[in-house]
């Protein structure tokens, strides 16, 4: 009998550890910037530092994000960071050598950082920043959400679970914030939504405060207006998400 129960309560502690979050986070730096010759890329993203498969996921991910940052070139494969900074570095020089003097230093910057964490859901915010010539640079924000136990990345429609109640929501949220009266077109105050029509952002995220709604530049508005924040507080939300947040300190 003894040996039974101790036998049950090591399967339920060996289910229990094969459940938790495996996932801690170091740094991943990189940077061209001695190399004067070549464009500016700055780097400084999270990194899962444990040898796992979750850990492996997660940074896999990461780097496929930075790659599609780097690669001027859509008609260019490749799989590591270096060969993407060798792309970039390429159209540089065949843009400085049809226009030296115009082809100021190109740069990328990205900077991301943990702005979430549980059990369940990983959020990882990367900032970033491309000039590849012309009157300024690009600024946008990538959010990443992950499945804390199997380093997926989690799509926008694997978080809601009541669609047409969140996107009620959301549109709610951002006419307030954004002065809309419910009675006038969506665009009424100069947005440019397509069609007229309210859609939700590329980027979804948990943060430490609530779910976050992220239009980045030019998504639907202009250079002027910038980024458009719109912040979802959990207790008005959660009943519509498939992972339930929480507010951090």
């Amino acid at each position: 009998m003894n040996n039974k129960f101790f036998l049950f309560l090591f399967l339920i502690v060996l289910i229990g550890c094969n459940n938790k979050k495996e996932v801690s986070f170091g740094t991943l730096n990189f940077t061209t910037e001695k190399e004067t010759n070549k464009p500016l890329v700055v780097i400084n993203v999270p990194k899962a530092v444990k040898q796992t498969k979750v850990s492996e996921t997660i940074n896999n991910k990461i780097k496929e994000k930075i790659i599609s940052l780097l690669i001027f070139d859509d008609d260019i494969t490749v799989d590591n960071i270096d060969d993407a900074i060798s792309s970039l570095n390429d159209e540089f020089l065949s843009v400085k050598e049809k226009l030296p003097g115009d082809a100021t230093r190109w740069e990328v910057t990205i900077n991301g950082e943990v702005v979430y964490e549980t059990d369940k859901i990983i959020t990882i915010d990367l900032e970033t920043y491309e000039f590849t010539g012309g009157a300024h640079g690009y600024e946008s924000s990538i959010l990443l959400n992950f499945d804390a136990v199997k380093g997926t990345l989690l799509s926008n429609e694997e978080l809601i679970a009541s669609k047409e109640e969140f996107y009620n929501l959301a549109e709610l949220k951002f006419r307030t914030q954004e002065k809309i009266p419910a009675n006038v077109p969506i665009n009424d105050t100069g947005f440019m939504f397509e069609e007229e029509v309210f859609t939700l952002p590329s980027n979804i995220g948990y943060t430490k405060k609530g779910l976050k709604l992220l239009y980045n530049t030019y998504e639907v508005g202009s250079y002027a207006d910038g980024q458009i924040e719109v912040l979802l507080p959990y207790k008005e939300v959660n009943n519509m998400l498939v992972v339930k947040g929480k507010e951090q300190e």
